[in-house]
């Protein structure tokens, strides 16, 4: 398997993980936001207790998408499918940094009997920025995929020539 092939598949598999982290979420929402404020808080907490692991997942994505995309730079196509997973990873990167990560740090301090007033605004804000980070990585998860699926002679991308 050549550095390419390793890289790019490294970006897909790495990718594959956030969209599933992403999903979890998705999927979690309904019940987080019928939780009483004592219950959510506990929760909350344990949830987002795993985003610095996430760092270790993050980092080596884009790294991996980086280099593959510099490899892969003479293929027009899949150079700019390449691209295109990338930015959607520095996007979902910049959406936790920007967005996510300033709301865990005010959960972080809360208790049942400190929470500011508008606490379920910032509730609703988590998860619906943690809805277009889902968004994002099924874009980006397909934007990688599509280089390996062409490449095989599994799926064919036509362009037209004006």
């Amino acid at each position: 398997m050549s550095i390419l092939r390793l890289l790019q598949l490294l970006a897909v598999v790495l990718m594959g993980v956030q969209l599933g982290i992403s999903y979890a979420h998705f999927m979690q929402m309904p019940g987080k936001l019928a939780l009483p404020l004592d219950c959510y808080i506990l929760v909350q907490n344990q949830v987002i207790s795993y985003r610095v692991k996430l760092a270790l997942i993050e980092i080596p994505s884009i790294t991996a998408a980086v280099a593959a995309a510099i490899l892969i730079r003479q293929h027009r196509r899949a150079f700019w499918l390449t691209l295109g997973g990338t930015a959607c990873m520095v996007l979902m990167w910049l959406i936790w940094a920007v967005l996510i990560q300033p709301i865990n740090q005010q959960i972080d301090v809360w208790t049942p009997t400190a929470v500011p007033s508008n606490w379920t605004d910032l509730r609703y804000q988590w998860h619906f920025y943690h809805l277009i980070r889902l968004f994002i990585a099924a874009v980006g998860m397909v934007a990688l995929t599509l280089p390996l699926l062409v490449e095989k002679g599994l799926i064919a991308i036509e362009s037209s020539h004006n």
